[in-house]
């Protein structure tokens, strides 16, 4: 996120999200007379074998290979914004059509990933509306009260 410039008020800026894992994939093959039949051959695959990258999943421990990368199967993107990211704003943008995962990262950074059925700058240009137009109503209400 180069070059952003400051806003002025209430704002939600947009970057494509980058699975720290896609880079690091390799598959390694094995094949099955490999197995345990010649040492030559699986002294030499070892080294690689010790380096298979892993995750922890609700199914197990699961070989993170290209099938298994969350970004293969989800269209992510990373919202950032200038105002806390609450329990409100957490369901307007859960709740907006399209959103199909929403995780908050950080207090002023969120995670979405969009339905494949949806077009993204759609449904990240509703989420913006939908917060910013939340976050003026509730500044509003903040300064009547006072």
């Amino acid at each position: 996120m180069k070059d952003i410039p400051i806003p002025s008020g209430n704002e939600v800026y947009w970057e494509k999200w980058i699975d720290a894992y896609e880079e690091h994939t390799e598959d390694i093959e094995i094949e099955e007379e490999d197995i345990g039949y010649e040492e030559e051959i699986f002294a030499e695959k070892l080294p690689l074998m010790n380096h298979i990258k892993s995750i922890m999943t609700p199914f197990g421990i699961m070989p993170l290979t290209e099938q298994s990368l969350a970004s293969q199967h989800f269209k992510f993107w990373v919202g950032h914004s200038n105002f806390k990211l609450t329990d409100n704003v957490y369901n307007i943008v859960g709740n907006t059509e399209g959103v199909e995962t929403l995780d908050i990262l950080t207090p002023y950074r969120f995670r979405i990933a969009i339905g494949k059925m949806f077009v993204d700058r759609d449904v990240m240009s509703t989420v913006r509306t939908n917060l910013l137009e939340y976050i003026k109503d509730t500044n509003h209400e903040q300064k009547s009260k006072t």
